[in-house]
């Protein structure tokens, strides 16, 4: 019994002892000491230099990437810009390769058609607009004499909005001084705008005479067994994009000839132009429309408040049923996208990027689904058709 009771009391201190042994650097720095079974020996855990280096290594690489993809990010846009454009014209590629041409010869009567088209919109708006402006310097002073007067066609301005007095007071309070430099401003801000979509239209050339090597040097790069996946991937994607601004096109003809009826139909003088300056900006979501009703309506205002009340609320009619109907009915056939995933991808484009980020939501979206669906079919070892 005593030898019972003496081996109770001096397990504790053994305990002690070997808890405080095993702990020696704590208990010298007045820390308490941390339990340790009897037998066990704490594990010192040390990391190699050389770990370190390359962890300093991976951060600084990943953090000089960023700041290069930051810096270079207008020239990174442009080049998305142009593998969009170059993806949409490579069906009409295809079609003339399939009659036997060559591809560079196919590329550069398809890069040609579209300088064409775009000459053509170009001359449709320019033509008249020049016309126009040179009417309007010779018919300024008289215009202004009517405006001031409060009578003529535009009196009514001035008539019932006080717009010269409201002029007088803006040019009154603004500073002369910088007018110059806003001046300069915009000069240099159309300069860079024409800049870029000549170096994008190029870019656009150069990805579609190399994309095809480029992708083939991509999918060799990829094990045997996974390069036709990669393939249908990437024809995949080309069709989304493809699809995309197919659709969007036809939306914007639509929308174009809509107006251009319109005008016609109230008898708003260049209808045509008008016509062809809502089709492009149509093209801009959410806000493309706003801009082409905005002007429209500004030249509809010649033609009394009456003709621009009623060509806005023809116009605003349609952007309704283009928003719910045309729109989702187009690009659920051309992208095979849902109304609400177009609709988010829309929206997250606009917050990431603005405009160009607004453009590039769908295809983005649509290229998104086709991997997607791929990387499911992989997962379950299933083979899509091709």
């Amino acid at each position: 019994m005593g030898g019972s009771a003496l081996a109770r009391v001096e397990s504790p201190r053994t305990r002690s002892d070997v808890v405080t042994a095993s702990n020696p650097e704590r208990v010298a720095n007045g820390q308490p000491p941390v339990a340790v079974s009897a037998g066990e020996r704490p594990v010192a855990v040390t990391v190699a230099t050389r770990t370190i280096v390359v962890f300093v290594l991976v951060v600084l690489s990943a953090f000089l990437a960023l700041t290069l993809v930051y810096e270079a990010r207008s020239v990174l846009i442009q080049l998305v810009v142009a593998v969009v454009l170059a993806m949409a014209v490579e069906p009409a590629v295809q079609a003339l390769e399939r009659r036997g041409l060559r591809r560079g010869t196919a590329v550069g009567i398809s890069f040609g058609i579209v300088v064409l088209a775009l000459a053509a919109f170009a001359y449709l708006l320019v033509a008249p607009l020049v016309d126009e402006t040179r009417r309007l310097v010779h018919d300024a002073p008289s215009l202004v004499q009517q405006l001031t007067s409060g009578n003529g066609r535009l009196g009514f301005l001035e008539t019932k909005y006080h717009v010269v007095e409201r002029a007088r007071a803006a040019a009154d309070s603004s500073h002369l001084p910088g007018t110059t430099g806003r001046a300069v401003g915009l000069v240099g801000s159309a300069v860079h705008t024409g800049a870029a979509v000549v170096f994008v239209a190029f870019l656009t050339l150069f990805v579609q005479l190399g994309g095809r090597q480029w992708f083939e040097g991509l999918v060799g790069l990829v094990p045997e067994r996974e390069q036709a996946r990669v393939r249908r991937v990437g024809r995949g994607v080309a069709a989304s994009v493809g699809g995309y601004v197919t659709g969007n096109l036809l939306i914007s003809v639509v929308a174009g000839t809509v107006t251009t009826l319109t005008l016609l139909a109230t008898s708003v003088p260049y209808a045509v132009p008008l016509g062809v300056v809502v089709a492009i900006f149509d093209l801009i979501p959410l806000v493309g429309a706003t801009i082409g009703t905005a002007i429209v309506a500004g030249v509809a205002l010649t033609r009394g408040l009456t003709t621009a009340v009623i060509v806005v609320a023809v116009m605003i009619v349609y952007q309704q049923i283009e928003n719910h109907t045309l729109q989702p009915l187009v690009y659920h056939r051309t992208v095979k996208l849902s109304p609400l995933a177009i609709a988010v991808s829309v929206a997250a484009g606009a917050e990431v990027g603005g405009v160009v980020g607004a453009l590039l939501g769908i295809p983005f979206a649509g290229a998104l689904k086709v991997v997607a669906r791929e990387l499911m079919a992989r997962r379950r070892g299933e083979e899509l058709p091709a």
